[in-house]
C-alpha cells in the first residue's frame, strides 16, 4: 500500500476537524476558557499542519502543488487545498488569540470548525470522482464524516474532560457517546447499498487501471471485518465507562483506542483498493 501520505492527511485532518468542532460545542457549554480547550486547540492546530504536509509529500514534485489552485471552478482538489488552508488559517488565527488573551473565542472556533466539514465535503468529492469503483458512492462521505464523528469525540473525552472537573460533565459525555454510536449506526446502515452497488459493479466488469478495485475490495475481506469488530467492541467499552459521572478512565482509555485502530484499519483498506 503505496498511499500511506494520504491515509495520515485524511485522519489527522478529520481528527482535528472533530476536535475543533467538539471544543467549540465544550467552550459554549462551559462559557469559560479552561486551559485544556487551548490544549485541544493546539493539538488541532498540530494535527491539522501535520496532516497538510503528509499530503504534500504524496505529491511526485511537491512545489506544483500551486499549480492544482488554477482549477478551483472544476477541480475537487483545488477546492480541498483552499478550504484546507482556510480551515488551517482560522484555526491557528483562533489558537494564537486563545494563547495570548487565554480566552477561547466560541465563535471564531465554531466557524473553524464549519471551514473544516466544507473541506471533507471537497476530500471526499475527490476520491467519489475518482475512476475507482469502490470509492464512487455516497460510502466515502459516511467513512470520512464518520471519523470526524468517532475521532473528534474520542479526543474530546481524552483532552477537554478535564475542564468539566467542577463543572456538569453530563454535556459532553452525551455528545461523545451519541456521534460514535451515530457515526458506527449510520456506516452500517449504509454498507448493504455500498455492497449492493458493487456488486452491480463487478456484474458490469467495471475496473479501474493499473489495479481492480473490485479484485483488492475481495482481499482486504478479513480486514474490513476485524475492523467492524473492533469498532463495536471500541464503542461499547467507550459508551459503558461513560456511562456515569464516574468515569471509567482505563475503560475509557481503552475503548478509544480501539476506535482509533478501527479506523486506521478501515482507512487502511479504503487506500489499499486503488
Amino acid at each position: 500500500m503505496h498511499e500511506w501520505p494520504l491515509l495520515i492527511f485524511t485522519l489527522l485532518v478529520q481528527a482535528s476537524v472533530g476536535l475543533t468542532l467538539f471544543t467549540a460545542l465544550s467552550a459554549y457549554t462551559l462559557r469559560t476558557s479552561a486551559p485544556s480547550l487551548r490544549v485541544a486547540l493546539v493539538i488541532s492546530c498540530i494535527m491539522g499542519g501535520v496532516g497538510l504536509i503528509a499530503s504534500v509529500t504524496h505529491l511526485g514534485y511537491p512545489l506544483n502543488a500551486f499549480n492544482s489552485l488554477r482549477h478551483i471552478a472544476s477541480s475537487w482538489l483545488s477546492r480541498e487545498i483552499v478550504f484546507a488552508g482556510l480551515y488551517l488559517a482560522v484555526l491557528g488565527l483562533t489558537t494564537l488569540i486563545a494563547l495570548i488573551t487565554k480566552r477561547v473565542m466560541t465563535l471564531l472556533v465554531l466557524l473553524a470548525g464549519l471551514i473544516g466539514l466544507v473541506d471533507v465535503f471537497c476530500m471526499s468529492n475527490i476520491y467519489i470522482h475518482a475512476s475507482v469503483v469502490t470509492w464512487m458512492h455516497i460510502n466515502t462521505y459516511f467513512m470520512f464524516y464518520g471519523s470526524v464523528l468517532i475521532l473528534g469525540a474520542v479526543l474530546a473525552i481524552q483532552l477537554l474532560l478535564p475542564a468539566f472537573r467542577h463543572n456538569n460533565a453530563t454535556p459532553l459525555v452525551t455528545l461523545a457517546v451519541a456521534a460514535v454510536v451515530l457515526a458506527g449506526v449510520a456506516r452500517l446502515i449504509e454498507q448493504p447499498l455500498w455492497i449492493n452497488f458493487l456488486s452491480q459493479a463487478r456484474m458490469s466488469d467495471s475496473v479501474t487501471f493499473p489495479l481492480q478495485p473490485l479484485v483488492a475490495f475481495d482481499a482486504q475481506s478479513g480486514t474490513r471485518l476485524a475492523a467492524w469488530l473492533i469498532m463495536t467492541l471500541g464503542a461499547v467499552l467507550f459508551a459503558w465507562s461513560l456511562r456515569k459521572q464516574l468515569i471509567g478512565r482505563g475503560c475509557a482509555l481503552t475503548g478509544s483506542v480501539l476506535l482509533v485502530i478501527a479506523e486506521i484499519m478501515a482507512r487502511y483498506t479504503f487506500f489499499s483498493m486503488s
